[in-house]
């Protein structure tokens, strides 16, 4: 989900433990950063970079058996 970086400002595609946003006003990406929860529009999504912390978490992560 595009969030913003909460020293920069700068937009990044961030992932979050879970299914689904809840509302919340801000959430602990993956990468342990704690960003501000907005709903991104569609050129957020198209134009945020992948946080590169978020995505190697995600590949180095056990999966379920």
């Amino acid at each position: 989900m595009p969030a913003p970086h909460p020293e920069t400002g700068v937009f990044e595609r961030h992932a979050f433990h879970g299914r689904r946003w809840e509302g919340q006003p801000s959430d602990v990406a993956a990468c342990g950063t704690e960003v501000a929860m907005a709903v991104p529009s569609e050129m957020d999504w198209r134009t945020a970079p992948t946080c590169m912390r978020c995505n190697e978490f995600l590949k180095n992560r056990r999966t379920a058996p």
